[in-house]
């Protein structure tokens, strides 16, 4: 935020250069509000009173409201447990499974509670006799021309204000209620657990009876089938005439059959092997691979080669010898070169001709294996399905009887399935743990209020109290348009801030008065800040070559003449040369902060008008060159118009270093704006809660279009907030200041 910039690096900010330029700049009032930012830590600390009294207030309108509840609308509330079993897995178990996962009891949870919440069990609940001559049913629920419960508009109002929670990390969900009368309350929870508990004893005698019927119906085929087939059975051994059946699987025809399946499954991996070794064999001949190193080898080891490699390597070693003896270009070595060259490519030579006929001779070997190969495979081929003919003629009779006697066994399994389900089933009827819900216990007849509960309304009281007025603080900080701290000025489009001066009571060290500031309080904050805004002034004055500054303001008792009188002082203290001219015709005060009668003394106006010298109108004061408005008489607004005031500032400029006027306020007279075509530099002073971003929004548009560069904008008398960032730097100046060395 731009209230955590320090003082002095929030006056380098902005954007440097002029801001003659403003036709692309958005101008007005609407344009700086559009782009305004509030900071919500700062506006919360400026109303910490405020806020602290809404909250006592809150709280006390809190507890005024929990008593007014408690005696007007005071609510009971009870609740029955349900708790979620893991039931069966078996009928026969001993106790039931050992743990449910969170999960599987939320789901179940849930699932429970919407049970209970159902239409059909509501009503059925609120018919029944103890909730009838309930309080809450007589009083809201009983038709006057029939005197019966209105059944559907009561289950409505307990569809709304039933509550039905699952216990994390338990096995636990209940059914709570609340009403006005305490001994309303376990009647009517009662009435609708018994409801609920009739519900799923009905859903499980009906889910038991379908079942039991399902399984009776299967068992029911399952015997006609079975008895179907032993009959099948019978008449196949007496049309086959069987009277033993071997396995086929251990017969002479089934080990013969292995035996040649296993010689056929050697051949073909034999010829695969065979056909890929031919086909690389003739990729190498063709040149698509290359030959393997041990093909080369073998080429190598050849003895027709054998005489050359050795002949080679006497070359080689005779090489080794002559080039002991002689430099790398003496004939011996380049003619034993030649040599060796020549003997390579022999040997290379003869090395692709022997690797040539190698290949050949291994392509006509696999050849001749693939032949063999794929005659034997035929034959047995031919032989296997010779044996197989057979081993299905002995093998099909053996593997119908089977399939009857394995149809047998399946069915008979099954009707014993059967029969154990219906069994389950039955016990399962009869086991009371066999239920995945059951109710721990009735309803307790409550003795504490649940409504209101002091803990929730006052904090609800307090809140919304507190939240209303912070409501007020911020609307109203969005509808205000004044210029309050640094963060509210660059918003403004084109504005570049040159310091902060803080009000004298913002001031640890406690001064009188502003004026004057850096030679009364010298180790001020005040003093400390107006340096810190000269620095930063005079830095961009420097780059730009500028030597005249004029210090103007929108409204009045903007503080524009005691901005410029402490930043005069402070130039004057760095050695420079400067004089200050009041150029406010209509209210001139600089000559008297600076100790000189502003109605007696020579000064502007004189000169303008010819009647007095420059030196006339100049009176040295602390340091500085000051310049009085002059005498009244000589006052004339027209001759800022003039070539007078032109020559009179180059003067100025020729004999100081820096030459800064104050003028009247731009809103009051129009004074500024015509001198600011005569000077080189402009400042806007703007007083804090005092003037609005709109209007310097538009003086900024306005005195951008004149031929002075705009530096920038000083704000004067912030109210900081209590602990922001800059009041503690303040503190920080002032403490480092009173430290003796």
């Amino acid at each position: 935020m731009v209230e955590k910039m320090s003082t002095a690096s929030s006056t380098s900010g902005g954007r440097p250069g002029s801001t003659g330029q403003s036709g692309s700049r958005p101008r007005g009032p609407a344009a700086a509000a559009a782009r305004v930012s509030i900071d919500p830590i700062r506006v919360l600390r400026q109303h910490v009173l405020g806020i602290l009294v809404s909250i006592v207030i809150g709280g006390g309108l809190g507890t005024g409201a929990y008593f007014f509840l408690l005696y007007f609308f005071p609510m009971y509330r009870s609740e029955i447990l349900f708790e979620v079993r893991p039931g069966l897995k078996e009928a026969t178990e001993i106790g039931t499974s050992a743990a449910l996962k969170g999960d599987d009891i939320e789901r179940i949870a849930k699932t429970q509670t919407k049970l209970i919440t159902q239409r059909d069990v509501l009503e059925e609940a609120v018919l029944d006799p103890s909730v009838r001559s309930t309080n809450w049913l007589q009083a809201e629920f009983i038709d006057p021309q029939s005197s019966q419960p209105m059944a559907k508009l009561a289950a409505d109002d307990l569809e709304e204000t039933l509550w039905t929670p699952v216990y994390r990390d338990t096995n636990l969900f209940s059914l709570s209620w609340s009403a006005p009368v305490p001994s309303d309350v376990p009647k009517v929870l009662d009435a609708i657990a018994r409801s609920y508990n009739r519900k799923i004893k009905q859903l499980d005698d009906q889910q038991f009876g379908d079942n039991e019927s399902l399984f009776e119906d299967q068992l029911r085929r399952t015997r006609h089938a079975l008895q179907d087939l032993r009959d099948e059975i019978q008449g196949f051994i007496v049309a086959k005439g069987i009277t033993t059946l071997d396995d086929p699987r251990f017969s002479q025809t089934a080990t013969e059959v292995d035996q040649l399946t296993y010689a056929l499954t050697e051949a073909m991996n034999d010829l695969t092997s065979a056909e890929s070794q031919y086909l690389q064999t003739a990729a190498k001949l063709e040149g698509t691979i290359e030959p393997t190193s041990e093909d080369v080898l073998e080429a190598e080891m050849d003895l027709s080669i054998h005489g050359q490699i050795q002949l080679l390597e006497t070359l080689r070693a005779e090489e080794r010898a002559l080039r002991e003896r002689y430099h790398a270009t003496a004939t011996p070595i380049m003619q034993i070169e030649a040599s060796i060259r020549g003997t390579e490519q022999q040997i290379e030579a003869k090395t692709k001709e022997l690797l040539k006929r190698n290949l050949n001779a291994r392509l006509r070997t696999w050849s001749t294996e693939t032949t063999r190969l794929k005659s034997l495979i035929e034959r047995i081929e031919t032989d296997l399905e010779e044996k197989d003919e057979r081993l299905r003629a002995l093998a099909s009779d053996a593997s119908l009887f089977e399939s009857y006697v394995s149809q047998r066994e399946l069915l008979e399994r099954q009707r014993d399935e059967h029969l154990q389900l219906m069994n389950s089933v039955n016990l399962m009827k009869l086991r009371a743990d066999a239920g995945r819900v059951r109710q721990i216990a009735p309803a307790d007849l409550p003795r504490i209020v649940s409504f209101p509960q002091p803990e929730a309304v006052i904090p609800a009281g307090v809140v919304l109290c507190m939240g209303l007025y912070v409501m007020y603080i911020f609307l109203r900080a969005l509808t205000d348009h004044r210029v309050h701290t640094p963060s509210d000025l660059l918003v403004i489009p084109g504005t570049r801030l040159l310091g902060v001066i803080p009000d004298t009571e913002e001031d640890p060290t406690m001064p009188d008065s502003a004026e004057l500031i850096h030679k009364e309080h010298p180790d001020s904050v005040l003093a400390e800040s107006s340096r810190q805004a000269w620095n930063a002034i005079w830095r961009t004055m420097s780059r730009q070559g500028h030597s005249s500054l004029m210090f103007f303001s929108g409204m009045p008792g903007s503080g524009s003449t005691t901005v410029l009188s402490n930043l005069a002082l402070s130039a004057a203290a760095g050695g420079l040369r400067v004089v200050v001219v009041d150029a406010n015709f209509r209210k001139p005060r600089l000559a008297s902060v600076f100790g000189i009668e502003d109605d007696s003394a020579i000064g502007l106006g004189d000169v303008l008008t010819g009647s007095n010298s420059i030196d006339e109108a100049v009176t040295s004061c602390d340091g500085v060159d000051v310049m009085s408005a002059g005498t009244p008489a000589n006052r004339v607004y027209e001759s800022f118009n003039s070539q007078s005031i032109s020559s009179l500032l180059a003067e100025l400029r020729s004999r100081y270093d820096c030459v800064l006027l104050d003028t009247a306020p731009a809103v009051a007279a129009g004074d500024a704006l015509v001198l600011a075509n005569r000077v080189e530099a402009l400042a806007l002073v703007v007083r804090a809660g005092q003037e609005e971003r709109g209007l310097i929004s538009r003086l900024i548009g306005q005195f951008g279009d004149t031929r002075a560069e705009m530096l920038g904008v000083i704000l004067n008398r912030p109210r900081q907030t209590a602990g922001g960032y800059f009041k503690k730097n303040y503190r920080l100046m002032a403490k480092y200041t009173a430290i003796e060395d």
